[in-house]
């Protein structure tokens, strides 16, 4: 049940949230977007749902589709009565837009749709599968099956296989072009199901390539295709094709981006927009004049996330990690700020009394939230920083970064907003960082499984060893400050801060099976033989008092004793969520969270626990993929969540906590 808040509520934290939570912070990873036929709206589809933004203001109006979320395509049908969807489980859904009603649901492809396209009168819609799978035709009113047709050809073994399957629909809607194979297009009449057309882009490129993205001319004759290089992403040329006669017209080469999107303007001028790392350059190729040049900030591949097209080729719109980019023929473009890095977050931390709260996102950025107005502060830092994960000091003035090589540490004052200190003993990329409770050392770990122990004092090396042959995966400090515990996801190990010395290993085997606790079908599935125990681990938590260890593994969660690492209980979940990603202890010692996986459920759950018991008295279902990292608030009352899905939920932990 979605805990429904009026969207005419302009906080958008509020819109659409789950039972038990009280803001999202953050819109969710855009994946896809879509222009509406009168150019008034644009459709983001990211994996919470489907944000409408109308674009004279460049502001949300509408959130729906969240029951799954999971966006893969959104597309409006040409009359402007209808949107349909496709999510990560290949289902299609197509809505009234003026109700958000849902008209029909059609089961499509489980790794779900590559591309979505209306035919011109709206009544059928059309979807390619990701990976090499048939090209289906529905009726959008039922969702009924009209035709099917068959994709050929896989790529060889040395190709790269596209990253998607266009396909359009020709202006009178009698044809269907698409994609067909490792090189070829294929255009079909969909009346009478046969091939109209053959096209075969290869002989005529200088070297290997696949169709990015296809258009038809408003006049039918002409189909115009982008094609790419499989092992680059790079452009290499636009061909238009004669259908008719089955030759190619012309080809267009000046393109140096990373991939073009196409559209015909009404009176059959191609306009392309040939889009690179750090801006897009709009073009008139029937003319080879440059139209305009959009730029914005880019450094990584992945700032590109999402862009479309407007059926007239009067529009175009590009989503990157920090904003959405709307360029309208004639017109500056306008922006819609995307102050939240559109990728996942990972470390949280509360501080300031609970009233703020610190955020990592994966090699992108660092954000800071206040909780209470549920709306972004100027970063005291600057924003930028590589890896996962950054550790605040429980004095709440130092934060340690993971430096943008991936090597170093950068430790900031995040007070006077000054850096302190860089840390380079690392000579690979580190995916670990963790303060004591008293802020006297931080421990770092990377990918070689080296340790670092620092003193905080003066940021001198106590230790650095190799403490796991594989990865680190996570570390923890005993509330005493004087061992800590790390994890390679095979194993885990104590140490003694001071020294150096391991001081054990808690068992992650069979020695639970008696100590399991949970529902008794549950606890049979784990322990049967063809069932491997639980071993790899993902998290590990001390008690704040000290006298348990915690960790989240493949299959449920384990308790050992602090002191004699021997096993004191075991918590075994539902198969779909037994994947346990974090775990992480109230303040009061009394309650441990876990957070979930995605495995085949519509939304992922975070689990609340009591630990004297192992009873799972609570459980929230909100985010649509991974749950990456949990935080209490230092009060208890708040649990933090960051997820895959790019977003952070705040729950109310206040109903069970007290109870």
């Amino acid at each position: 049940m979605e805990n429904r808040q009026p969207q005419t509520n302009s906080d958008v934290a509020t819109w659409e949230l789950p039972d038990g939570a009280i803001a999202r912070l953050g819109k969710g990873l855009i994946v896809d977007m879509a222009f509406s036929p009168d150019n008034a709206s644009l459709a983001v589809g990211t994996r919470v749902g489907v944000w409408m933004y109308e674009l004279d203001t460049m502001q949300p109006g509408t959130l729906f589709e969240t029951e799954r979320g999971m966006i893969f395509n959104v597309v409006f049908s040409p009359d402007g009565k209808w949107i349909a969807t496709s999510n990560a489980d290949g289902i299609i859904n197509v809505r009234e837009i003026e109700t958000q009603q849902r008209v029909a649901k059609i089961q499509g492809w489980h790794g779900g749709t590559s591309r979505l396209a209306f035919s011109p009168d709206s009544q059928y819609i059309a979807a390619s599968g990701r990976g090499y799978s048939d090209v289906y035709v529905w009726c959008a009113k039922t969702g009924q099956h009209v035709a099917s047709f068959k994709m050929e050809g896989k790529p060889k073994e040395d190709e790269q296989t596209p990253v998607r399957f266009p396909i359009c629909f020709s202006p009178d809607g009698e044809l269907l072009a698409y994609f067909t194979d490792w090189h070829t297009l294929t255009v079909r009449n969909l009346k009478t199901k046969e091939c109209f057309a053959y096209l075969d882009p290869k002989p005529h490129l200088r070297e290997s390539g696949h169709v990015y993205d296809l258009a038809f001319s408003p006049c039918r004759q002409f189909l115009a295709a982008s094609l790419q290089d499989p092992t680059t992403r790079e452009n290499l040329e636009v061909q238009v094709w004669n259908i008719d006669k089955e030759t190619l017209e012309t080809t267009y080469t000046n393109y140096n981006g990373t991939r073009t999107i196409l559209a015909y303007s009404p009176d059959g001028a191609l306009r392309v927009a040939d889009v690179y790392e750090d801006k897009v350059v709009m073009w008139d190729a029937s003319r080879g004049e440059k139209l305009d040049t959009i730029e914005y900030q880019g450094k990584h591949r992945t700032e590109h996330r999402a862009e479309c097209v407007s059926t007239d080729g009067q529009q175009f719109a590009i989503a990157t990690i920090r904003e959405i980019r709307v360029w309208c023929a004639g017109a500056p473009a306008a922006v819609a700020p995307h102050p939240v890095p559109n990728w996942v977050p990972d470390s949280l931390f509360f501080y300031q009394l609970d009233k703020r709260l610190v955020c990592k996102y994966w090699n992108e950025g660092i954000v800071f939230w206040d909780v209470v107005q549920k709306q972004l502060i100027p970063p005291p830092i600057p924003p930028e920083c590589r890896g996962k994960r950054c550790a605040l000091s429980p004095c709440e003035k130092l934060l340690a970064l993971i430096g943008e090589g991936g090597q170093t540490l950068e430790v900031w004052n995040i007070t006077s907003g000054t850096q302190i200190a860089e840390l380079t003993e690392h000579q690979s990329l580190i995916t670990t960082v963790v303060f004591s409770s008293s802020a006297e050392y931080l421990i770092s770990g990377d990918v070689d499984g080296k340790l670092v122990v620092w003193r905080v004092q003066h940021w001198e090396k106590q230790h650095a060893f190799i403490g796991h042959t594989d990865p680190l995966r996570a570390a923890a400090f005993h509330p005493d400050g004087k061992q800590f515990a790390t994890t390679d996801g095979r194993s885990i190990f104590l140490w003694n801060v001071t020294s150096g010395e391991q001081l054990g290993s808690p068992s992650v085997d069979s020695t639970f099976v008696a100590l399991y606790k949970g529902n008794m079908r549950q606890i049979q599935r784990q322990t049967q033989s063809r069932y491997k125990p639980p071993k790899y681990l993902h998290s590990i938590a001390f008690s704040p008092c000290g006298t348990l260890l915690a960790g989240g593994l493949f299959g449920g969660i384990h308790l050992w004793d602090a002191a004699t690492l021997e096993p004191r209980m075991g918590m075994i979940l539902p198969e779909r969520c037994s994947h346990v990603g974090v775990v992480v202890f109230s303040p009061c010692g009394r309650y441990l969270a876990s957070g979930s996986w995605w495995h085949k459920t519509d939304k992922v759950s975070i689990r609340l626990w009591e630990v004297a018991t192992g009873e799972n008295i609570h459980t929230f279902w909100g985010h649509t993929s991974d749950v990456q990292n949990l935080a209490f608030s230092k009060s208890g009352e708040l649990l933090a969540s960051s997820s895959y899905d790019c977003t952070v939920l705040l729950w109310d932990m206040k109903p069970f906590i007290d109870s």
